[in-house]
C-alpha cells in the first residue's frame, strides 16, 4: 500500500481564518502623506518660533560680532560709509570719536541723541572698536531680520507640499489598476462573468489583471457552454416525452397510469423553464428597449393573482411611470417574483405587499411577502440556478430557477436585485431599474 505524502489538511486548517478588517490601501497612502504634511507644517512653525525667539542666539553670536567687527574696521570715523552701511543693512549705527559723536538710521538720515534712547530698548546693541579708537555702537532690529526670511520659509512649505501632493497622486494613479481588479472582483462574485479589467501596465498588477481576465473568460465559456447544453439536451427531451405521452393513452386507466402521468407532466413543465431561461439569456444579451409604464403592467399581472390566497395589496403606487425596458422581459420578472412570493406565503400570511416608487434617476420596484422567510446565509444562494433552500421551511415547491431567470433580467437593464429577510418571518425583494 502506497501512502500519500502530501500534506494532510486538518479541518481547523480547511476553515478560513478570521480577517480583522483593515484599512484600505488608498486611505493607508492617505493617512501618511497627512501625517508627513502636518509634520513638515509643525517643522516650519518650531522654525520660526525658534528662529525669531534666542534658539539660534548662541550659533549667530560668533559670526555676527566678527562680521561687527569688519564693519567698525572699513567705517572708522568716515561719515559716508557710516551712512552707507546704515542703508544698506537697515540698521542704526552710532560712532563715537573723541570730537563728539554722529549717528544714522536705517534710512540714511542723521539721528539725534533722543532717537538713539529709543531704539536702544528695542534693538540689540552691539559695541565693537574702530581702527583709530573709536566706539563704534551697532543696533540690530533681529525681528525684522526673522521677517525677512518669511518668503523664504513660505516658498519652501509650499514646494514641500506641491511635492507630496504630486508624490500622493502618483500614488494613487499607481493603485488604479488594483481598485480596477477589486471591482471586477465584486462584480463576479454577484454572477457577472463577462467583467474584464482594463491593462494599462506590465507590472505585477498588470500580469495579475490578465490573469483575472484569462480566468473570467474560460469561467464564461465553461457556463455558456454548460447552458447550451442544458438547452440543447431539453430541446431534444420533447421529443421522447411526446412519445411517451402518446404510449400512456394505449395504457389503462390505474394508478400505476396516473403516477407515470404525473411525472411526465412534471418533467415537462421542468423542461418548459429550462427552455424559457435559455430564451431569456438569448433576449437578455440584447434586450429591446422601448417606454413601458411599469404601473400599468403591474396592476395587469397582479389582476391574475387577486383570487389566489392570500391576495395582492398594492401600496404607495404611482399615477403611472414610464421606463425604458424590454417589456417581454420585463412582464417575466415581474411574474415570476409575484409567483414566488405567492408560492412560498403561508395559510396565515397576510396579502402580498407591492411598492412602486421613483428616486432620482431610479426605479424601485418592492414585493413584501410574509412567508417562511430566507436564512440570513442563504440569501446569496437564492439566485443560483437549482438551488432549493431547506424543506422544512417551507421551499419544497418550483426546480429554483424562477429567480436566477429573474436576476438575468435585472442584469440586462443594468439593475439590481436583493433579498431582505426579517429576524421572524416574510422576506422582502428589492429590484432596482434605471428609470
Amino acid at each position: 500500500m502506497t501512502i500519500n505524502s502530501a500534506k494532510i489538511i486538518t479541518e481547523s486548517e480547511q476553515q478560513p481564518a478570521k480577517v480583522k478588517r483593515r484599512f484600505s490601501v488608498v486611505s493607508r497612502l492617505a493617512g501618511s502623506t497627512a501625517l508627513l504634511a502636518t509634520a513638515v507644517v509643525l517643522l516650519a512653525i518650531i522654525f520660526s518660533q525658534a528662529f525669531q525667539g534666542n534658539f539660534f542666539k548662541g550659533a549667530f553670536e560668533t559670526p555676527l560680532e566678527e562680521w561687527s567687527t569688519m564693519m567698525a574696521s572699513r567705517i572708522g570715523s568716515d561719515h559716508e560709509m557710516a551712512q552707507a552701511v546704515a542703508m544698506r543693512h537697515q540698521l542704526w549705527l552710532v560712532v563715537s570719536t573723541e570730537e563728539g559723536f554722529f549717528a544714522y538710521g536705517p534710512s540714511g538720515e542723521p539721528a539725534n541723541h533722543e532717537q538713539l534712547q529709543q531704539q536702544a530698548s528695542q534693538y540689540r546693541r552691539i559695541n565693537v572698536a574702530g581702527p583709530h579708537g573709536e566706539q563704534i555702537s551697532i543696533f540690530m532690529d533681529g525681528k525684522r531680520f526673522a521677517r525677512s526670511q518669511v518668503p523664504l520659509l513660505v516658498g519652501l512649505i509650499a514646494l514641500l507640499l506641491v511635492t507630496i501632493a504630486v508624490i500622493y497622486a502618483f500614488q494613487l494613479s499607481q493603485l488604479r489598476p488594483l481598485r480596477w481588479l477589486r471591482d471586477g472582483v465584486d462584480a463576479v462574485s454577484r454572477g457577472d462573468f463577462s467583467t474584464r479589467v482594463p491593462i494599462v501596465r506590465q507590472d505585477e498588477i498588470g500580469l495579475v489583471g490578465q490573469a483575472f481576465n484569462h480566468m473570467t473568460g474560460r469561467v464564461e465559456k465553461m457556463i455558456s457552454n454548460h447552458e447550451y447544453l442544458m438547452a440543447d439536451v431539453s430541446h431534444e427531451l420533447r421529443s421522447p416525452l411526446a412519445r411517451i405521452k402518446v404510449a400512456l393513452e394505449f395504457l389503462p386507466e390505474g394508478d400505476k397510469r396516473d403516477s407515470i402521468s404525473r411525472d411526465v407532466l412534471q418533467m415537462e413543465a421542468l423542461i418548459s423553464m429550462l427552455l424559457e431561461r435559455e430564451q431569456v439569456r438569448h433576449r437578455a444579451e440584447q434586450p429591446e428597449k422601448v417606454t413601458v409604464d411599469l404601473v400599468v403592467m403591474i396592476r395587469e399581472i397582479t389582476h391574475g393573482f387577486e383570487q389566489q390566497s392570500p391576495g395582492i395589496n398594492l401600496t404607495g403606487m404611482p399615477a403611472g411611470l414610464d421606463i425604458q425596458a424590454d417589456p417581454a422581459l420585463l412582464r417575466v420578472l415581474v411574474q415570476n417574483l409575484i409567483d414566488n412570493a405567492v408560492k412560498f406565503s403561508l395559510p396565515d400570511s397576510r396579502p402580498i405587499a407591492i411598492s412602486l416608487n421613483r428616486d432620482d434617476d431610479r426605479v424601485q420596484l418592492v414585493i413584501d411577502d410574509d412567508g417562511p422567510g430566507i436564512p440570513e446565509n442563504e440569501i446569496e444562494r437564492v439566485f443560483e440556478p437549482f438551488v432549493k433552500l431547506d424543506p422544512a421551511r417551507g421551499h419544497r415547491s418550483g426546480y429554483g430557477l424562477g429567480l436566477n431567470i429573474c436576476q438575468r433580467i435585472v442584469q440586462a437593464h443594468n439593475g439590481s436585485i436583493r433579498f431582505v429577510s426579517p429576524a421572524k418571518r416574510g422576506a422582502q425583494v428589492v429590484v432596482s431599474l434605471p428609470a
